[in-house]
């Protein structure tokens, strides 16, 4: 059987190394792997193989894949597949879940906790020369995370360890989904979107962990952001187009919000004359809280426990649902 590996990406980290190509030839002696890393060679490959690892795949593509049976995403979002096309042929898809759920969550808090004890002011003053010990007051004035009411939008794998890392810092989380009858972990009320509004009013930080949807397009748009609690947080670690981002520059600008974090925003990389860029009390990392150095190595693990299962015919794991998306 030909397995096309082909993760062509702008971002470095996220294409899978020669290195764990090599490594699945030598578990896998028996199938062919095409690494494909050329559009020649992709399209060569696409024309061949039963089953693709890839991160993307347009139906144009699709078209030119006659023997493709099985698709694995190396993400977990698998929104730059042809879903629908895929479905309608049969092709199955998986995606590379619970790879990513501790580096996210370890992120968010780093930018809760960064927030509330107001680092990026200290940084600023930092390199300012400036000992500002009797600045830290009113507004400025530091805020543990304990005791503070979380919402977390999204309870999948990651919003799930959000969800379980709130609890572990004594804070009460509220976590909402699209159906609360599947619940969550331990210790958390589940809400169901009917809900979201009034969670997001009570809320002291929110954290986006939710894929993107038709539903959830600018699920955070003007009126929302309007809800949020006077000196909430907003982190995003889901995808840019779930905010609007003038109305939560406009939030921080009036200090509406005491504080945003974004690993992601609707155009990537963020141009240079984004407003993003200087709105206070706004930290921005660049779409990195899922980078880890040993990420390849579970990555690559999860595609090959599911290949050994397709090789046997048990159910492959992290399957896709086209209606969701997800």
């Amino acid at each position: 059987m030909t397995v096309l590996v082909s993760v062509p990406h702008a971002v470095v980290p996220w294409r899978m190394p020669a290195a764990q190509v090599d490594r699945l030839r030598q578990a896998f002696p028996h199938h062919e792997f095409v690494h494909a890393l050329t559009p020649e060679s992709r399209e060569e490959g696409l024309a061949r193989c039963e089953v693709a690892c890839t991160w993307l795949l347009s139906a144009e593509e699709l078209a030119g894949a006659p023997h493709l049976r099985w698709v694995h995403t190396s993400a977990v979002a698998a929104g730059t597949l042809c879903l629908e096309a895929l479905a309608a042929r049969g092709v199955a898809v998986t995606n590379t879940r619970g790879v990513q759920d501790t580096p996210i969550a370890e992120h968010v808090f780093a930018l809760l906790l960064a927030l509330g004890h107001r680092l990026p002011f200290a940084f600023d003053r930092q390199r300012a020369r400036s000992w500002a010990q009797n600045e830290f007051v009113g507004d400025l004035a530091p805020v543990p995370l304990r005791g503070l009411e979380l919402a977390v939008i999204g309870l999948g794998a990651i919003g799930s360890t959000i969800a379980r890392m709130g609890r572990a810092f004594g804070m009460q989380v509220t976590g909402v989904r699209r159906r609360p009858e599947e619940g969550g972990p331990d210790g958390i009320a589940v809400r169901g979107v009917d809900a979201l509004d009034a969670v997001v009013a009570a809320a002291d930080a929110i954290v986006l962990a939710a894929p993107l949807t038709a539903e959830t397009e600018t699920l955070f748009d003007a009126a929302r952001v309007g809800r949020m609690k006077r000196g909430a947080w907003l982190v995003n670690i889901s995808r840019g187009q779930l905010v609007d981002e003038a109305a939560l520059v406009a939030a921080l600008s009036s200090g509406a919000l005491g504080g945003a974090a974004l690993d992601v925003v609707r155009q990537e990389p963020l141009p240079p004359d984004s407003p993003l860029w200087q709105a206070p009390n706004l930290i921005l990392t660049p779409h990195t809280a899922g980078f880890r150095r040993d990420h390849w190595d579970d990555a690559a693990a999860v595609f090959a426990d599911n290949l050994r299962r397709w090789d046997r015919g048990e159910p492959l794991r992290w399957l896709v649902d086209p209606a969701r998306g997800y």
